[in-house]
């Protein structure tokens, strides 16, 4: 997956009021980005939705993209991950491949290659999950067209994208996109999303300037990631405004390896728009393959002043304070991690590079639990008893490292 700050808050800001009117909580929708050039986004737990960047960069606009998104909201709002994991086990195992395979495609899986038999199979179990996966589809249709309405977005982006999926129909197997393979129907559906463009009042609204903006900086980011460092600074930008060039330009700098330029790059537009938090996480980037930690520090630490409570540039802000080697710095240091784990606590990661922070700061007991919970989320349940044992050996820990320790044993550790 591809974890930025920028990418993931610019998308929430894009469906936020998708988001409202689906009932959620602001907030308790993650969209998460995979790095993968097929068109293709799907649900796989109650309250995240995977988009693969191959979608972001095919979408001739916003609208295009945030219909999809209200396709998979609706997913969510209905329920489908959970129905899905219920037909699993009525199924059982007599039909275990193939059901599985079934289950992929509800949830926009790999299960493409295999699509075929399932459709073309016997078992009852299998036919029901088919079926079952075409009425979800149905239902979020409609419950994603109708989102859209309520939030004011025209559908003709989700239109488009099924009257190009349409198409897939004519194309060889390897060649049809993924999206067209995880979403049965897609030719079929095509009509109910015209009928809805023809009689919806918010069929000819455009995006506003800044959300059209928004999402050209996500779509200009990403193709700078993930594009050949050298087309990129080939490209002349059309269509970009020089800003959105020259970030791009310094991405791809960054990615050559060629710092000083991809820095000049940064500073200059720094210069022009100095309350740019992430053009400031950016620098401070650069600055730590530079080997100057000291002064990526500085640069996140202005990242975060402009836009607090950023658990990925927090985290950053601590690993640069960590490798300034200055023990003076590693309270702050283990400050901002522990704070980035408070907003990303399920992120192994931020675990361990806490556990180092303490370990340097010579808080062992603090250390080996930050790294018992980095197992536990990485499955290592074996390891992470035994580290909460240790901890409990050295005695002299307070009641909230004791209590935790012995948390760690009791759920983890196998019972006899």
């Amino acid at each position: 997956m591809i974890r930025d700050t920028e990418i993931e808050a610019g998308i929430d800001d894009l469906i936020a009021p998708l988001i409202d009117v689906a009932g959620f909580a602001p907030g308790e929708i993650d969209v998460r980005i995979i790095l993968d050039n097929r068109v293709n986004a799907f649900v796989q737990s109650r309250r995240t939705i995977y988009v693969h960047s191959g979608l972001i960069e095919s979408a001739e606009d916003s609208l295009m993209f945030l219909g999809v998104l209200a396709h998979e909201l609706a997913h969510l709002k209905a329920g489908h991950v959970q129905q899905i994991d219920e037909a699993l086990d009525r199924a059982g195992t007599a039909a275990a491949l193939a059901t599985i395979t079934a289950a992929a495609i509800a949830v926009g899986g790999h299960g493409d290659a295999a699509a075929g038999v399932l459709v073309g199979g016997t078992d009852r179990a299998n036919r029901n999950i088919l079926s079952s996966v075409r009425r979800n589809e149905a239902i979020a249709d409609e419950l994603g067209l109708a989102f859209l309405d309520d939030a004011g977005i025209s559908a003709t982006g989700l239109r488009d994208m099924m009257a190009r999926m349409s198409r897939q129909r004519a194309l060889p197997k390897s060649r049809q996109s993924q999206y067209y393979s995880t979403h049965p129907g897609t030719a079929q559906r095509l009509q109910t999303y015209q009928d809805h463009v023809n009689s919806s009042p918010h069929s000819d609204t455009k995006p506003s300037t800044e959300l059209a903006e928004k999402f050209r900086r996500i779509k200009t980011k990403l193709y700078a990631w993930t594009e050949r460092p050298q087309t990129v600074l080939g490209s002349n930008g059309q269509g970009l405004n020089p800003d959105l060039q020259t970030y791009a330009h310094a991405i791809a700098a960054f990615r050559r390896g060629d710092l000083n330029s991809a820095l000049k790059r940064i500073n200059s537009l720094i210069e022009t728009q100095p309350q740019d938090p992430f053009y400031h996480e950016f620098r401070g980037d650069i600055l730590m393959s530079m080997a100057q930690p000291s002064a990526a520090a500085v640069a996140y630490e202005t990242a975060i002043s402009l836009r607090p409570s950023s658990p990925q540039i927090e985290l950053l802000l601590g690993r640069a304070l960590i490798a300034t080697g200055d023990r003076t710095r590693l309270p702050r240091a283990i400050e901002v991690i522990s704070k980035a784990r408070t907003g990303e606590p399920k992120w192994a990661f931020l675990h361990r590079q806490l556990g180092i922070a303490y370990g340097k700061a010579g808080q062992i007991n603090h250390a080996d639990l930050s790294l018992a919970d980095e197992a536990i989320l990485q499955g290592d349940t074996i390891r992470a008893v035994q580290l909460a044992k240790r901890t409990l050996r050295r005695g002299d820990l307070s009641d909230a490292l004791r209590n935790h320790a012995n948390d760690i044993i009791y759920r983890y550790e196998p019972k006899n």
